[in-house]
């Protein structure tokens, strides 16, 4: 097997015990750069309407802070530990945990929605391309749409999290592409820990 450490900089190395602490530090937050967690933690309102794609800490954490929340899941194991946690923590009532381990039927999921109905949505699990460009229209006007590890999908010459994609890559498929033209006139915040990168679209 093959594996390459070219990535294991000083300063990744620095990166990477400064992302394992916070994430020690606050086991409640999502898996996400810790700038676009403060970020949302402003811009989430109570009432808001949320779906997520791809389950976890920040199933909970979004539950918390919203009205109602459609969370999409593709691994059975995965699946049954978050519901425990989601009826421990007495927000059964709030999420509406699905789990589809075909992706073909877990990407429809993002069909299902009408469009303009969603206040915010996180794309942090499979088929991402396909999910993310569908739920582009479902989104509000002012409403957000957050993708996890957005590096790995579409270039930025800036970040330094390893697998990142550069201008002379483009985006990883042609339904990347897709998104990203559509995208290009919202206003956008990209953020970058050093690890993985995280990107808030907010639709106009």
């Amino acid at each position: 097997m093959n594996r390459r450490f070219n990535h294991l900089t000083p300063q990744y190395i620095r990166d990477r015990l400064f992302v394992w602490c916070y994430e020690v530090i606050n086991p409640e937050q999502p898996w996400l750069t810790s700038r676009s967690i403060w970020l949302l933690n402003e811009l989430i309102k109570r009432d808001d309407i949320g779906v997520e794609f791809g389950s976890g800490r920040s199933t909970l954490w979004l539950a918390k802070r919203m009205r109602h929340l459609t969370s999409v899941e593709s691994d059975s194991v995965w699946y049954e530990k978050v519901r425990s946690l989601i009826h421990s923590a007495g927000l059964s009532s709030v999420v509406d945990y699905r789990k589809y381990d075909n992706e073909s039927e877990y990407a429809r999921q993002a069909t299902l929605f009408t469009d303009n109905s969603i206040d915010f949505c996180l794309i942090d699990g499979v088929a991402r391309d396909q999910c993310a460009l569908t739920m582009l229209s479902k989104i509000k006007s002012g409403g957000i749409i957050v993708v996890d590890n957005i590096n790995w999908y579409l270039p930025n010459d800036h970040t330094r999290s390893p697998d990142s994609k550069r201008s002379r890559d483009g985006a990883a498929s042609d339904i990347w592409a897709a998104f990203a033209k559509e995208v290009s006139v919202w206003r956008h915040i990209w953020t970058s820990n050093g690890v993985f990168d995280t990107c808030i679209w907010f639709k106009p």
